[in-house]
């Protein structure tokens, strides 16, 4: 049986700094938060220029309904989304930074809840994915930036806005998805007129499947950026 309270094997940044350490990287740490939160919390609010200094100019992100892309056209789709009707919300809930101890490279992992509100079968739901954002962040000439955004999603369900309307849902269908998103990726593909990625990173606790080989994968990748390398997500 494979070990599920411990990380992946050669996964884990020795040499990286986390929790205490000394004060200047405390301070590096603080700038990392603020920059993470900023995707939930600027998105949101459609604060478009805020949400674009969060990354370098040749930065990528990762969405269920996206896929990768450049961040600059990641916001041009979010944009057209929402003016079709798209209501994609966060709520943040914690966030942990592995940084070097030169204060260059960083992986910041934010706890969030990604919670998007659909229509269907005449019905308002909320499907709300818990996750973790992963932000891989350099800082070159004094400034941090994002180089790349993943996430972990590792569970989500279906709530009925109205405990009264509740909506029929094909299960043969809705268990066709990751077990991490399904409910997420149900509606998207229903509602949207997109095709949902199939293996975005997962839990730990998917170990066999590929979101579980996409979970190790992006700790790998952790490392190998944290030991200086040269990564492509």
């Amino acid at each position: 049986m494979v070990d599920l309270h411990s990380l992946p094997a050669g996964t884990w940044p020795q040499n990286a700094i986390r929790n205490n350490g000394p004060d200047d990287l405390v301070l590096e740490r603080a700038k990392l938060r603020e920059l993470a939160e900023g995707w939930p919390c600027y998105r949101d609010a459609c604060e478009w220029e805020n949400f674009e200094s969060i990354f370098h100019e040749d930065a990528h992100v990762y969405t269920t309904w996206s896929g990768r892309v450049h961040y600059k056209e990641f916001m041009e789709v979010s944009k057209a989304g929402m003016d079709k009707g798209a209501f994609i919300m966060h709520r943040c809930h914690g966030v942990t930074t592995d940084i070097t101890p030169d204060g260059t490279r960083a992986i910041t992992k934010l706890k969030a809840t990604i919670t998007q509100r659909f229509t269907i079968d005449g019905c308002d739901v909320d499907a709300e994915a818990d996750c973790r954002f992963w932000f891989c962040f350099e800082k070159v000439n004094g400034r941090w930036g994002a180089r790349f955004v993943r996430h972990w999603y590792e569970k989500d369900k279906l709530i009925p806005v109205n405990p009264n309307k509740i909506p029929r849902v094909d299960e043969e269908k809705l268990n066709s998805y990751p077990e991490g998103y399904k409910c997420l990726a149900y509606c998207q593909e229903l509602t949207m007129g997109v095709k949902v990625l199939m293996d975005m990173p997962g839990h730990r606790r998917h170990v066999g499947t590929v979101c579980g080989e996409k979970h190790d994968l992006l700790y790998k990748l952790s490392k190998d950026w944290l030991d200086g390398k040269t990564i492509d997500v």
